[in-house]
């Protein structure tokens, strides 16, 4: 049996899932913050990839919102009927230049425009006739007449189901002509109007109609060329009930606010920002929607591998009191609860316990612990420092020796007042070990070919994927296919091991996509080698002093190339700009930078790196410009330079891998 098709978990893409996705959407839980189907004013909807942007579009559009799954349709629905229009790139950027004159491709991209959204108010007209809704049906479809749109071309069909057809086939020949335009005459363009008139018919003719209001939903605005973007934008402008246009895009996507006029658009005066990311930020957690995703999914196996925490009606209720149980101590507990025990972690203490119970990590500890007694030219055996009574201290113990001022004797002083449950550097104040002990896991387990446990478990996985449900699936969908999951198997857990290779798995998967990120994706890749490169050989340092970092702020001005580069890895998400909340040093905000990037956690285990958010890099713009933009002999002697400073020897072993970098180099 194929994995992939018994596995739910194996489509992470809404596309993937069509545009029916009533029984597959869940309300997300900040859902009452959108006011979408209630709203007039457009709306822009703004996140990173795999955030849902595109399903919660897709939800909101006549092929959920009127699905035949549906069976409690009320008039009140019809208020707000939702077209979906996905901009297909590559067509919307043959409609420029070619030897005719812009004014002529602005026209047709009109044409084009009219074309779908009037195909996509049909198709809403059908959706409802086929639904549960009483008051419309395919009787009173079959009754509609649009003759009157023959003013705009006397080929126009007044009969409902003909004129569908003769918008498909405007459309096939509109792309003909497109692939054509010194052979073929172009068509008889249709101006946006035609659809303002067609709905205007519409509600005349059928009063169950009489208060909808249809908004179209354009996806991935981002794809349209500059000139297409200020034609949308005078709609959105402009939009007047019963016809408005919204927007979804990524970050950093909507620089053109033009119209084509002299005006421009204005946040709030004209259209309200939604960034679904940000929602996450408050009491809203991610994790609690992670996981209901999770068990929706999994109740789909037809043995049922888990006992579900979740009530179908409840993700599906967009109602205050669904959404108020959703988001209740209680309820949040029993899920989350559910969804470790699923994808159940191991502690760090754990992790080291077992560290010194594996032949192959303990021996690694050991050279590392002869090691970091060599600097010291110290004279104790290294079994005096370890205690296996207490793992996690014994763990850290290397880098600790490793540092200036950190003497062995301090660290056996310290280490007896542990055992004996007195106050210690170890658990107290200093905290040696809330600060080191993940760093120093990942050190152990590095160079070992072996998984680190550290990636497994549901709030790792959380982290790892940040706000991106993708990324979430995906990690869940390697996981039970290590598990070797089928229809005659019941798992109610999936085990550390699976969860971890998963990590590591999705990780490489995932990087590899990066070459597809827009027109800039193989310099995304190298940017995310390089910097990924750069935080894996800090992780190696013995000393672990400043472990776990992951991000990055940079101390001055960039150059253009290099901002420019660092703007589109946030519009993809490669990158995460957070402001700084924590000055170091004790500095001043004056003497320090407002933003700080932060590698996408979904990398970390490629690297072998921390998912966590802990300590940072603050930069120099020559380094972070090397980095991003600089050439491959640039970025090999500012690593050489780095390595050389943080007396990680010797310097030609840990430049091996300079041997077969040609991912570096940009064009790859």
């Amino acid at each position: 049996m194929n994995i992939r098709q018994e596995n739910p978990l194996a489509q992470n893409r809404a596309e993937e899932l069509g545009f029916d996705l009533w029984e597959e959407f869940v309300i997300p839980p900040f859902y009452d913050n959108l006011d979408l189907l209630t709203a007039r004013k457009p709306r822009v909807i703004v996140g990173g990839r795999g955030c849902g942007k595109t399903s919660l579009l897709r939800f909101l559009c006549h092929q959920t919102q009127f699905s035949p799954k549906r069976t409690d349709i009320i008039q009140d629905d019809l208020k707000h009927i939702g077209l979906y229009w996905k901009i297909d790139t590559q067509f919307a950027k043959q409609l420029s230049k070619r030897s005719l004159e812009n004014e002529t491709w602005e026209k047709a991209f009109e044409h084009m425009a009219t074309l779908l959204i009037s195909q996509e108010v049909l198709k809403s007209v059908e959706s409802i006739a086929s639904s549960s809704f009483a008051d419309f049906d395919q009787i009173k479809l079959e009754n509609l007449d649009f003759n009157i749109l023959d003013s705009f071309n006397k080929a126009i069909p007044g009969n409902f189901h003909k004129l569908k057809t003769f918008l498909r086939r405007e459309f096939n020949t509109f792309q003909t002509w497109v692939g054509s335009i010194r052979q073929i005459e172009h068509p008889v363009f249709l101006p946006k109007i035609f659809v303002n008139e067609l709905l205007t018919e519409l509600i005349l003719q059928a009063p169950a109609f009489k208060n909808s209001n249809f908004f179209v939903y354009i996806d991935e605005y981002e794809n349209l060329l500059e000139e297409q973007q200020k034609l949308i934008n005078t709609w959105l402008k402009h939009s007047e009930i019963p016809l408005v246009f919204n927007l979804a895009m990524k970050r950093n996507s909507f620089a053109e606010k033009q119209t084509i006029g002299k005006e421009q658009l204005s946040e709030i005066h004209d259209y309200r920002e939604y960034d679904l990311e940000s929602y996450y930020e408050g009491a809203i957690s991610f994790d609690l929607f992670a996981a209901e995703i999770l068990f929706l999914r999994l109740m789909k196996i037809e043995n049922n591998i888990v006992d579900s925490p979740i009530s179908i009606s409840d993700l599906r209720s967009s109602s205050s009191e669904s959404l108020k149980r959703r988001r209740s101590p209680e309820y949040k507990s029993k899920v989350l609860k559910a969804a470790n025990g699923f994808l159940p972690s191991i502690s760090p203490d754990s992790i080291a316990e077992n560290i010194l119970k594996d032949t192959v990590l303990r021996n690694r500890h050991e050279t590392l612990l002869k090691q970091s007694l060599r600097s010291q030219a110290a004279k104790i055996k290294p079994e005096k420092l370890i205690s296996y009574k207490q793992p996690a201290a014994t763990i850290i113990i290397p880098s600790l020796l490793s540092r200036k001022g950190v003497k062995v004797d301090d660290i056996l002083f310290e280490l007896g007042k542990l055992e004996n449950g007195e106050k210690n550097k170890f658990t107290g104040n200093t905290g040696w070990l809330h600060n080191n002990l993940f760093g120093c896991i990942l050190l152990i387990y590095e160079p070992l070919g072996r998984t680190c446990p550290l990636y497994a478990g549901f709030d790792s996985f959380c982290l790892l994927s940040k706000t991106n449900l993708r990324h979430f699936l995906e990690l869940c969908f390697k996981s039970i296919t290590n598990e070797r999951l089928s229809s005659s198997i019941s798992l109610r857990q999936i085990s550390v091991k699976s969860q971890a290779d998963a990590a590591k798995q999705a990780s490489s998967s995932f990087l590899k996509e990066v070459k597809s990120f827009g027109n800039f994706g193989n310099k995304l890749h190298t940017i995310v080698l390089r910097l990924g490169t750069y935080f894996k050989y800090a992780q190696k340092r013995i000393t672990q002093s400043e472990p776990e970092q992951n991000h990055f702020s940079v101390k001055g001005v960039l150059n253009s190339e290099a901002q420019s580069l660092l703007q589109e890895a946030i519009k993809w998400s490669v990158f995460y700009e957070n402001k700084i909340t924590k000055q170091k040093g004790g500095k001043s905000k004056l003497e320090t930078e407002d933003f700080e990037y932060v590698l996408n956690p979904i990398y970390a285990p490629y690297f072998h790196i921390s998912y966590r958010k802990k300590r940072r890099f603050d930069l120099q713009p020559s380094q972070i410009e090397t980095i991003i933009c600089g050439n491959f002999e640039d970025f090999e002697s500012f690593l050489r330079m780095t390595l050389k400073k943080w007396n990680m020897l010797p310097i030609s072993d840990e430049l091996n891998l300079f041997s077969n970098l040609t991912p570096f180099e940009y064009g790859n």
